[in-house]
This record gives C-alpha cells, structure tokens and sequence, in this order.
C-alpha cells in the first residue's frame, strides 16, 4: 500500500461560520478576469463565477498607446463593449489607462521623446480622456488609474518622477472635471511604495483620491516569501497613508514549486490575505485578486518578451499565480475555495464553501482520524456542547460522494468506496454549526 502523503492533503479547516470584521458594504472584493483553455468556458462563465463569489467591481488595463494607435487615431471598441457589458451586470470597473506599464513607456509612438510633463503629452492625453469618457458614458468607474507599476520604469531617476508627477496632477484634475466624482489614482508596486522610491511615490500620491498598489511578496529571484509577512506589509502601507483608502489594484501568489510554493502555501496566502485585512478593514477598501485563471503558455510568452524576463522562476510565477488551472476548463485549486470561503463567512456569497486552514484553530475536542485515512473514518466530539447531526463527503471537485445523518457525539464511517485523493469532510451539528475537514484517503 502506498504511504507516501503529501502535506498538502494533511491541512484542515476551522470552524466556518466566525464573523469578519470586512463587510460587503464597505469593502470591495474583486477578481481579475480571464478564461482557462476550453473555448467553451467563456469570458461571461468566468465573470458569472466571480460575481457569485463575491466581486462587485472589475478592472479593464488599456495602455495608451493600445488605443490611440497613432496621433489622433483611437481604438475603443473594448470601451465600446464596456459601456454596454458591465452596467447589465450592476458591476463598476477600476479602469487603468497607462503611460506606464511596469517597465515600459506606453505613450503613442510621436511623443516618446518628449518629457512626461510637456505640454503637447499633457494636452493630448487630456484628448484621450475627453474621447474615453465620450465612448463610456454608462460605465460606473469605482476608479481611475492613470500608470501601472510607474515606479519600475522611473526607478531612481528624480527628474523623471518630477516630469510624471507634474503630467500626473495636471491630468488627473483635469479627469475629475470630466466626471466630477471619479477617483484617481496611480499604481505602484509594494516595494516601490514602500522602499527606496516612497518619497516619490508620497510627492505623487499628494494628487491620489486612493493608494493604488500592486502586491505579490515575492523576493528578488521571484521565490515567494512567507505568507506570515502579509500582517506587517499591511500596516507598513497603512503607516504611510493612513488617511487614503487603499486598493490593492494587483494582488496575488504563486503556487509553482519552481518558485518555492505550493497550492496549499497559496490557499494560505488567502487566508492569512482576509485575516489581516479583517484588521485593517477601515483603511483596505478594495483587492483585486490576479488572475482567476493561470496564464496560457503562449500568453506567458508574450509577457516574457514583453518584459524582457526569461528567468524560469519568473515564468512559473506568471504561469501559476491564477485561482483556477488553464488546461481544459479550469479546475479550481485550493486558493480558489478558499477565496469563496473567506468570502462566505463575512456575507459577500452563499455559495456551499470547500476551505484548508490549518488543524491549531479546529474546534477543541472535535477530531476526525485517521488523515490519511483508508477504509475507516472515525468522528469525535470529546464535549456536550455540539452533536453531531449530519455528514457529508465531497471530492476535490466539490461533488457530493458520500452522505449520512447521525446522532451522536461520535461515529465511524465506511469509506471503503471511495478511491484514493483528496476529499473533503463537511460536518453539521445538532446546533446548526458546521466544520470542514481535509483529508487524504490512500489505497
């Protein structure tokens, strides 16, 4: 008999029904949207999936040259679609226009040698605002993000901070005079907020309706760092604006093993993700999880040469930092359940959750053994205070393989009909209370 377990299966859940301090009226949960492999899993199933779970706002990313394609020339049949899609799905957008992507400029091929702030790039992005609010006339924006990660492209570089900063106030106020009540913004990365370049991004920031940033908390070589770290990097953000709201606008963690993780090590990323923003609810007003899906091959390709990046560990992180795999129609991992789950215990969904979180915070006294288990399943409550009422089985698909009702504070079960994987326990109690528990079955 096989005896080999993995740890992943070994991790269990906590009780599901404790309160959060986020709420869905004052906190924003949003997923990046994209589609897995299967034509058949449209944009419109992937947008469903993550309204149910929760989302009320999306994102749209257009760099500028990608909509006017040359001088006075615009693309906006995206905006288009826009104008019409999201307002029949009651969803407001946080939309990116970018002069910067990350390390790139992104400005119309004519203007490229001229500074941030000159008053040709000023005045012609000021037609490109009057042409997009023109074309989006329906569309509800919870915010507008004028740059994405500038901070990587102006790395040290003072005069070219002084240059975006200039074209960034101007263009911003003028956006608030087009739609009076717009929020504006300019994403940065965590680290370009928090570290060498933060009295830049805080001289630029003076102009920001909110603090847009983008978070991955991966080290130098794109191995991930400790999901324990999420508590402190939140109150260091919040030290530096504690009077701005903050969107987290990019926001995710791998589950390669190049880099060092795991699919468990990212359901714990979730976890610990709403465990500190349950503390910091009043200051964390949105995060936009990234992405729903991993990333095609070809897509991670594009992004490779886009960025000029071809280290292994780089690629895996852009190939498996969705809440869902690519190949087929996607199969949820166990981020995915677990962003649901967290979701559903602080209201933003009804959805029947699957979570892993870690055997210290079960219920004491409660225990089910043996993990990993073979033809037996024993259940135990050592107190008076819950009974059991009713057991469910579900596989890793969330299908229901198994279901019985008792009575009683300890039973086994014959699981000797269920092939070896994954599975989760959903128990119920005589007080309406109910329990998760991973398990492993091996043959």
């Amino acid at each position: 008999m096989k005896r080999i377990v993995s740890a992943i299966f070994i991790m269990v859940n906590i009780v599901l029904n404790a309160a959060g301090q986020i709420t869905p009226d004052k906190n924003i949960i949003c997923v990046d949207v994209n589609v897995p492999q299967n034509a058949s899993y449209t944009y419109d199933s992937a947008f469903v999936a993550s309204k149910n779970l929760g989302m009320t706002q999306t994102g749209l990313f257009f760099t500028w040259a990608s909509i006017e394609t040359s001088p006075g020339v615009f693309d906006f049949s995206y905006l288009d679609i826009a104008n019409i899609y999201y307002p029949a799905y009651n969803t407001s957008v946080d939309l990116t226009i970018a002069p910067i992507a990350t390390n790139h400029l992104e400005v119309p091929a004519d203007l490229a040698s001229y500074p941030m702030d000159n008053p040709i790039v000023i005045n012609r992005f000021k037609i490109l605002l009057d042409s997009i609010f023109a074309h989006i006339p329906s569309l509800q924006l919870s915010s507008l993000e004028i740059g994405s990660e500038v901070d990587v492209y102006l790395g040290s570089d003072s005069a070219k901070w002084t240059q975006y900063t200039n074209f960034y106030s101007s263009v911003s106020a003028y956006a608030k005079s087009l739609r009076v009540n717009v929020k504006v913004a300019c994403e940065v990365t965590f680290d370009g907020l928090t570290g060498s370049s933060s009295n830049f991004v805080q001289t630029l920031n003076t102009f920001s309706d909110l603090i847009a940033v983008s978070y991955y908390p991966l080290n130098s070589d794109f191995t991930v760092k400790p999901v324990s770290i999420i508590p402190a990097d939140f109150a260091q953000i919040i030290e530096l604006y504690p009077s701005k709201p903050i969107y987290f606008t990019q926001f995710g963690y791998p589950s390669s093993a190049v880099c060092n993780s795991s699919n468990e090590l990212q359901s714990q990323f979730i976890q610990q993700t709403f465990a500190s923003w349950d503390q910091y609810a009043s200051n964390i007003k949105m995060i936009d999880f990234t992405w729903m899906h991993d990333l095609s091959p070809e897509t991670i390709s594009y992004y490779s040469t886009y960025y000029g990046i071809a280290d292994t560990k780089f690629l895996n992180f852009l190939g498996s930092i969705g809440l869902r795999t690519y190949a087929g129609s996607g199969i949820d991992k166990p981020a995915y359940n677990e962003l649901i789950c967290q979701a559903n215990r602080r209201g933003y969904n009804n959805i029947n959750c699957v979570t892993s979180i870690d055997n210290n915070t079960l219920e004491p006294g409660f225990k089910i053994f043996p993990n990993p288990a073979n033809n037996i399943l024993f259940l135990e409550f050592n107190k008076s205070t819950n009974a059991i009422s009713e057991i469910k089985i579900a596989n890793a698909f969330q299908q229901e393989v198994y279901d019985k009702k008792v009575t009683g504070y300890q039973t086994s079960l014959d699981i000797s009909g269920l092939a070896a994987g994954a599975y989760f326990v959903h128990v119920t109690t005589d007080k309406g209370v109910n329990y998760i528990q991973k398990i492993l079955i091996i043959k």
